[in-house]
């Protein structure tokens, strides 16, 4: 038989468990990184590698393989999953109540936090308000312009400047790019 640049050679070594693992942790970080991209990617460009999984086929002459038929389904999978992280939800899933400085409870005057997988946007309509951060230390002057971001369980606390009207979002993922947003 002639070989060609997609035969494997028959003397080639078996692979060792160690290269294995190896290769297997390289094609995650590379299935990870095609999702980031592909997160970044235009809806033309996502359909594009839609129809791409849709023409995986066997070499003229061969018959359809399942693990071609297996490689077409991930690469739809690796689009669905890249969509997931595209699209940060547009309205938060609770707002708190409007406060000012004398209806701020006092919980939110102390060090608090969020809960792990809670993002929040500390939203001033009027006024002023300080915004301390302890891990990793930090100080922001919220206006309405500038809006604050809580990470999840990420220990902070907020003091009125003043009089102010404020309102806390919450989100269950990053709600999203801003630049009017201190971090």
């Amino acid at each position: 038989m002639e070989e060609t640049s997609h035969d494997v050679p028959a003397d080639l070594p078996e692979l060792t468990n160690t290269e294995l693992v190896q290769l297997r942790v390289r094609v995650i970080a590379l299935e990870n990184l095609v999702i980031s991209l592909l997160a970044g990617a235009s809806d033309e460009q996502l359909d594009r590698a839609r129809e791409m999984a849709a023409y995986i086929s066997p070499r003229p002459g061969h018959t359809q393989h399942p693990l071609t038929t297996h490689a077409a389904d991930h690469m739809v999978d690796l689009v669905s999953r890249a969509v997931h992280f595209r699209t940060p939800p547009s309205e938060p899933y609770k707002r708190t109540a409007v406060f000012d400085e004398k209806t701020l409870p006092a919980a939110l005057r102390r060090e608090h936090r969020t809960k792990p997988g809670v993002w929040g946007l500390i939203r001033v309509l009027e006024g002023r308000l300080r915004y301390r951060v302890f891990e990793p230390a930090s100080e922001t002057v919220l206006t309405p312009g500038l809006a604050g971001l809580l990470l999840p369980d990420q220990p902070h606390l907020v003091e009125p400047l003043g009089p102010v009207r404020m309102q806390i979002e919450f989100y269950d993922r990053p709600p999203g790019d801003n630049s009017a947003i201190s971090r």
